[in-house]
C-alpha cells in the first residue's frame, strides 16, 4: 500500500477513532522497545557464535574459486592492475583478501584461516546491512498498518527475519566456502534497505548516493549484479515524483557509474567489445551449449573454434599444457572465458526450456527451507486472512523489492544456479511475502504469528537441518581428541611435498583434473601447475583419460609430455598400482604421490 493511499484511512481514523479491540491490538507494551532490543542483541550474539563456529570448522579448507581471488589479489597488491581484468571473477573480493594477506602476511598455515576470518567479518557486515533492511520493512509495515488489522510485535518480526537470515547465510551461503556470495549478500541487503528508505519517502541525499555507491560494489563483486543494479536504479525512479527526487537518482546513478565503469572500460577494451563480464557467456556455453567445462577445442559442431586454447600435447590419455599467458596457480582456471574466447552460443529452444525448467524445479526447491516449515507457514498465514485475491495485492505492494529478486531468479532459471547465487535473493522474497500477510485484529492472530515466528525458528535448528550439524561438527572441532580426518589437510600436504624438494615457483603437472583438490594445496606452495591429464572422477566421459589404467607404453609417453612441457614433477590424487610404484613417493601420510621429472640439484637445493 503506497503512501499516498493511505492518506484517507489516516484522516479517516482522527476523525472516527477505532474500537477498543483495534487499540488494544495496536497499543506498545510498556518495555517493548527494551524488549526489542535484547531480542536483537541475541540474534547478534547467535549470529557471531554460528558464523564463527562454521568458520572455525573450515579453517584449513578453501574451494577452488577462492585461489584465483587470492591469486588475483596477489596481483592487485603488487600493484599489477592489468592481472585484475578477468572476465569470470571481479576485482573486489579478490582486492580484500589481497589486501588483507599483504598486510597481515601470514604462513602457509595461517593463510586459509585467515581468508574464513575475513569472510566472517564480512558475514557480520552483512548481518548489519540486513538489520538495517529489516527495520526499514518493519518501519514501512507499521506505516501501512490499518487498524482493522494485528498489530504485529517487534520480537515476532526480529524472529522471523533473523531466522531465515540465518538459514539462508550459513545454509544456503555459508562462512565455510569463502566465496563472494557473502558480499554479495551484503550488497543487495544494504541496496533493497535504502530502496525501502525511499519508498517510504524518508530517503535523503546520502540514501540515493549510499544506494549507488552499494550497487556499484556489488558489481565489482559479481557480475551478475550490473543488470541488478541497473534494475534496482530504475526502481527507484519509480518510487518517487518530482525534480529533486529525479536529480537524486541520476546522481545515485552518476555514482555507480564512477564505481564500476572503469572495470567495465578495461574488460571492454580487454576483449575489444563492449562487455561488463563474461561469466554468463562461459556458464551459457558449459551448462546449456555442452561445452566441455575446461580444455575446450572446437569439438562442438558450430560451436565457433578456441581463438587461444590450451595446447594438446597428448591424445590418449588426453594430456593438456596451459603454462601462459596467466602467472597462477591453476592457469587453466584463472579466467575460463580467456579460453573460450571465439566460442558461439547456439540458441535452442527445445534445450533452452529443458534447461530453465531444470533450474525453476530447483529454485523451487529453495522455498521448502528449513524443513518445510517455510513454505507452509507462508501458506496458513495467508489462508488465514481470509483475503483471498485480495492477498495479490497485499503482495504487490513490495513489487520494488520483489522485482529484482524475480528477475534475479529468473536470469539465473536461462542458465545455471547454484543455492548460494540466490540466497539474498530468495530471502528478500519471503520477506515481502511475510510482510505482505495481513491478519485481523485478534489475540488469535497474535498468537498464530507467534506460533510461525517460533515454528521457524525450531526447525531452524532441526536435527535434519545444517545449522545443527554444524553446531556439533563445530564444538567437535574445538575439542582437542577429536578424531582426525582420512585426508590430510591442504597446508600439510604443501608440508609434506616441501619435505620431499618441491620449492615455491616450481612447474608442476597432475596426473587428475587439477580443479578436484591440487590447486587448493599448490596455492599454499607456491607452485604452478602448468599441465595435466584430464581425468575426472566425477566424469565420466573423461575415464579412459586415467593414467593408472593406461598401458606402459601410454604411461610413458604422458610422463615424457610432461617432462618437455617444462614440469619439474609430476603429482598424483590417486595411488600408483604396485606395477607402477618405482619412481613414486608418497607425500608423507598424504593421500598424494609425486614422480620428479627433473629433480633440484644439490647447489640448487642448498640455494
Amino acid at each position: 500500500m503506497s503512501r499516498i493511499s493511505t492518506l484517507p484511512e489516516i484522516t479517516a481514523r482522527s476523525v472516527d477513532p477505532p474500537d477498543d479491540r483495534g487499540m488494544a491490538c495496536k497499543r506498545e507494551k510498556p518495555g517493548e522497545e527494551n524488549s526489542d532490543y535484547r531480542a536483537r542483541r541475541c540474534f547478534w550474539a547467535l549470529a557471531v557464535v554460528l558464523g564463527f563456529l562454521q568458520a572455525w570448522t573450515s579453517r584449513f579448507d578453501l574451494v577452488n574459486d577462492t585461489v584465483c581471488y587470492l591469486d588475483i589479489g596477489d596481483h592487485i597488491w603488487r600493484g599489477q592492475w592489468s592481472m585484475a581484468v578477468n572476465g569470470v571473477w571481479n576485482p573486489l573480493y579478490a582486492a580484500i583478501l589481497g589486501a588483507s594477506l599483504g598486510v597481515l602476511k601470514p604462513s602457509a598455515y595461517w593463510e586459509y584461516p585467515l581468508v574464513h576470518l575475513i569472510l566472517f567479518f564480512i558475514f557480520l557486515l552483512t548481518l548489519w546491512c540486513f538489520d538495517f533492511l529489516l527495520r526499514e520493512l518493519i518501519l514501512l509495515r507499521r506505516e501501512n498498518e490499518s487498524f482493522d488489522e494485528v498489530a504485529v510485535p517487534s520480537w515476532i518480526w526480529l524472529t522471523i527475519g533473523y531466522t531465515i537470515f540465518l538459514w539462508s547465510s550459513l545454509q544456503l551461503i555459508g562462512v565455510r566456502e569463502a566465496n563472494p556470495d557473502m558480499l554479495v549478500a551484503a550488497c543487495f541487503y544494504l541496496a533493497c534497505g535504502l530502496l525501502v528508505r525511499i519508498q517510504r519517502d524518508a530517503a535523503g541525499w546520502s540514501a540515493y548516493l549510499g544506494l549507488g555507491l552499494t550497487l556499484g560494489f556489488g558489481y565489482l563483486t559479481k557480475s551478475i549484479m550490473f543488470p541488478v543494479s541497473l534494475l534496482c536504479l530504475g526502481i527507484a525512479l519509480a518510487c518517487g515524483r518530482g525534480r529533486r527526487h529525479i536529480r537524486r537518482v541520476c546522481a545515485a546513478l552518476c555514482v555507480f557509474i564512477v564505481a564500476s565503469g572503469p572495470f567495465i572500460v578495461a574488460l571492454s577494451l580487454q576483449r575489444g567489445r563492449f562487455t561488463f563480464g563474461e561469466s554468463g557467456r562461459y556458464n551459457y556455453v558449459v551448462h546449456v551449449n555442452q561445452f566441455p567445462p575446461v580444455h575446450w577445442h572446437g569439438e562442438v559442431v558450430g560451436g565457433g573454434r578456441p581463438l587461444h586454447a590450451s595446447r594438446q600435447i597428448l591424445d590418449r590419455p588426453a594430456t593438456f599444457e596451459f603454462g601462459s599467458p596467466f602467472t597462477a596457480t591453476y592457469p587453466a582456471w584463472f579466467d575460463p572465458s580467456y579460453w573460450y574466447e571465439g566460442a558461439q552460443t547456439r540458441f535452442n529452444l527445445s534445450h533452452e526450456v529443458s534447461v530453465a525448467a531444470k533450474n525453476l524445479m530447483g529454485e523451487a526447491g529453495l522455498f521448502f527451507g528449513l524443513s518445510g516449515s517455510l513454505i507452509a507457514g507462508l501458506f496458513v498465514m495467508f489462508y488465514m486472512s481470509g483475503r483471498k485475491w485480495l492477498i495479490l495485492r497485499d503482495i504487490r505492494e513490495y513489487w520494488f523489492v520483489l522485482l529484482p529478486s524475480v528477475a534475479t531468479f529468473g536470469m539465473y532459471a536461462l542458465i545455471h544456479f547454484e543455492p548460494r547465487y540466490l540466497a539474498p535473493f530468495i530471502v528478500m522474497v519471503v520477506l515481502s511475502f511475510v510482510s505482505s500477510v495481513r491478519l485481523p485484529a485478534s489475540p488469535e492472530s497474535r498468537r498464530l504469528w507467534s506460533a510461525f515466528a517460533l515454528l521457524l525458528f525450531v526447525m531452524l535448528f532441526s536435527p535434519w537441518g545444517g545449522i545443527s550439524q554444524d553446531v556439533v561438527h563445530g564444538l567437535r572441532a574445538i575439542y582437542p581428541g577429536r578424531p582426525k580426518s582420512d585426508f590430510a589437510s591442504p597446508h600439510e600436504v604443501a608440508s609434506e611435498m616441501y619435505g620431499l624438494g618441491l620449492r615455491p615457483g616450481d612447474r608442476i603437472a597432475s596426473m587428475e583434473f587439477s580443479l578436484i583438490d591440487t590447486m587448493i594445496w599448490a596455492r599454499l606452495a607456491r607452485v604452478r601447475i602448468i599441465a595435466e591429464v584430464y581425468y575426472w572422477p566425477q566424469r565420466p566421459a573423461t575415464f579412459v583419460n586415467d593414467f593408472w589404467t593406461a598401458d606402459s607404453v601410454s604411461q610413458q609417453k604422458v610422463i615424457q609430455a610432461l617432462s618437455e612441457a617444462g614440469a619439474r614433477a609430476v603429482v598424483s590424487l590417486k595411488p600408483p598400482s604396485a606395477a607402477s610404484l618405482a619412481g613414486w613417493q608418497q607425500a608423507g601420510k598424504t593421500q598424494y604421490y609425486i614422480y620428479w621429472l627433473h629433480p633440484r640439484s644439490a647447489t640448487s637445493s642448498s640455494e
